[in-house]
């Protein structure tokens, strides 16, 4: 499994965002720059918006330090990688328990062995905890959304398009339709139910075979295509027996 990890860079420094990020680029190939910041408050708006794996960090930046940046992430779920021209810094980093702390200028080895580590770390995670990491990329309206699929209830053809219903409550209608969202998920936990719904098998709390219904946790039925019935039961009865404690009520 090669893993495919997003990473974002919050540096004042424009030449050194320049050089780290064409580092990473050559050299770390599994690591995609989804965005760069030039400061803590435009990078905090950054990984909050994209949801990065791996966040590159100067430390002493104006206004606010890349401390300060990342004490305001109370329960981050992304490595936090240090890059600063100071040793200084070093306990402080610890504290925050970062993934690694780099010198600039930036050593290739050191880059190299600190990503294969993340990407290592990363996919003991993925085996661990299923899908959590796993992200939807979508743009809509020219702006970029990253979705994890641990955040999708359900996704719901309308014509061309397909909204996605979110666990918060939320819904992103975007122009591509159901079997290109499909496609782009790839992932065995999210079955056709039906030909306009798509749903994450994670996310239902009863099958009932009798009225072809399917009750998602969230309390929304959504229906069940008749045709749809036996390979459902039989995905149901797989995913049942990968879960630690019971799977989905069903009614027969």
């Amino acid at each position: 499994m090669n893993a495919q990890l997003d990473a974002i860079i919050v540096d004042d420094e424009a030449p050194a965002r320049e050089v780290l990020q064409s580092q990473i680029q050559r050299h770390c190939p599994f690591i995609r720059i989804i965005d760069e910041a030039p400061n803590a408050r435009i990078g905090y708006d950054a990984i909050v918006k994209g949801r990065p794996h791996v966040v590159f960090v100067d430390i002493r930046m104006p206004f606010e330090t890349g401390l300060d940046l990342i004490d305001r992430f109370e329960n981050r779920d992304f490595y936090v990688v240090f890059y600063t021209t100071y040793q200084d810094y070093a306990i402080d980093a610890i504290r925050r328990q970062a993934f690694d702390y780099l010198l600039k200028p930036v050593d290739i080895d050191d880059l190299k062995a600190c990503a294969e580590r993340i990407q290592s770390h990363y996919q003991v995670k993925m085996i661990e905890n299923g899908d959590y990491h796993r992200k939807l990329e979508i743009t809509t309206s020219g702006q970029r959304h990253f979705i994890r699929h641990s955040e999708i209830l359900h996704i719901e053809a309308s014509g061309s398009y397909a909204c996605i219903y979110k666990t918060d409550g939320k819904r992103l209608m975007v122009s591509k339709n159901l079997k290109y969202v499909e496609n782009l998920i790839d992932n065995p936990k999210f079955v056709r139910v039906h030909n306009s719904q798509l749903v994450h098998l994670n996310k239902v709390k009863q099958c009932n075979y009798r009225t072809n219904a399917l009750t998602l946790v969230n309390g929304k039925e959504i229906k069940l295509a008749v045709r749809k019935k036996e390979s459902l039961r039989r995905r149901m009865a797989e995913f049942d027996l990968n879960q630690e404690e019971g799977g989905a009520e069903t009614i027969t």
